[in-house]
C-alpha cells in the first residue's frame, strides 16, 4: 500500500509541475491529457460537479485507459469547489483499481492536492503563511481550492505537522468525518471516523465554544489518545465547505505538534 501510494503522488506530482515563472491559480484540467482524458463534457449531473467515466470503446490490452471527464455545465468554472471536483475526478484515473473504496478516495484526496496546488509554489507561499484559520483560508483562496485539499500541502510543506480533524454535529453531537495527518504522523486510536468528540476531547473543550458561538477559538486541549492522555494545541474554527452548509454546524480543529522549518 505505501509502495503504491507514493507511486501515485509522484505521477501527480509529475503531470502538476508548472514553469518557474507561473503563479497561482492553476487550472486543474491542465493535466486531462496526461491522465489519459480524450474529451470533456459539461453536463447536468446530480450528486456531483464532476465525473471521469471510461471512454467508448475500452482500450485493448496493454495499452492506457482513455476517459471521459465530465463537469456540471450549471456552475461557474474555477471556483474552489469546481476546481476541487475536477483535480479529484482526474485524480481517481491515476489510483490504482485494486484499492478498496476507502483507502482509494483517501488516496484520490491527496494526488487532487498535488494537481491543484502543485508544491513548488505552494511551499513557498505557505511558508509565508500564519498557522491560523485565516491563514488557511488566504492559501486556499490564493490558490482558488477548497480547504480540504490545500489543507493536505500544507500539511505535507514541512511548514508544520500535526493533523487536521473536521467535525460535523449529528443528532446533537460532533461527530469525525473527515481527517488529515503529516506525513511522519500516525492517529490515535481514538481519532477514527465516526467517533464523538468527548471520545478525544474532555468535556470542556473549545470545540464546543467555537461551535456554540461561531467564533474561532485556540489553546492547550487535554487529549484522550485511547491509551492515555496527552496535550495538543489546537486551533478551531467554523467552515463552510458547500453552498447551503447550516453556519457552525462544522468545526475544523487544526492540531499543532510542531511548527516545522
Amino acid at each position: 500500500m505505501a509502495t503504491l501510494a507514493a507511486q501515485t503522488l509522484d505521477r501527480a506530482r509529475t503531470l502538476a509541475r508548472v514553469p518557474v515563472t507561473a503563479r497561482p491559480p492553476f487550472a486543474p484540467e491542465r493535466g486531462a491529457a496526461k491522465c489519459g482524458v480524450v474529451a470533456v463534457r459539461r453536463a447536468a449531473l446530480h450528486g456531483g460537479i464532476a465525473r471521469i467515466d471510461p471512454a467508448d470503446p475500452p482500450p485493448s490490452s496493454g495499452t492506457r485507459p482513455r476517459w471521459i471527464l465530465s463537469v456540471d455545465g450549471r456552475l461557474p468554472p474555477h471556483t474552489p469547489q469546481w476546481n476541487g471536483a475536477v483535480a479529484t475526478a482526474l485524480a481517481r484515473t491515476l489510483v490504482p483499481p485494486t484499492l478498496s473504496d476507502a483507502t482509494a478516495e483517501t488516496l484520490a484526496e491527496a494526488a487532487a492536492a498535488e494537481i491543484l496546488l502543485p508544491m513548488r509554489p505552494f511551499r513557498a507561499v505557505a511558508a509565508r503563511t500564519d498557522l491560523t484559520m485565516d491563514g488557511l483560508r488566504e492559501l486556499a483562496m490564493r490558490f482558488s481550492a477548497p480547504i480540504r485539499l490545500t489543507i493536505h500541502q500544507w500539511l505535507r510543506s514541512g511548514s508544520w505537522r500535526g493533523y487536521a480533524l473536521l467535525w460535523r454535529v449529528e443528532d446533537g453531537a460532533p461527530v469525525l468525518r473527515w481527517r488529515a495527518a503529516s506525513p511522519t504522523d500516525r492517529f490515535p486510536k481514538s481519532a477514527a471516523i465516526g467517533v464523538q468528540a468527548d471520545a478525544l476531547f474532555a468535556e470542556d473543550s473549545r470545540l464546543h465554544e467555537t461551535l456554540r458561538t461561531g467564533r474561532p477559538s485556540h489553546g492547550v486541549e487535554e487529549i484522550r489518545t485511547g491509551t492515555g492522555r496527552t496535550w495538543w494545541f489546537t486551533r478551531f474554527g467554523v467552515v463552510r465547505e458547500g453552498a447551503g452548509e447550516p453556519a457552525g454546524r462544522a468545526v475544523l480543529a487544526l492540531v499543532v505538534l510542531d511548527r516545522g522549518r
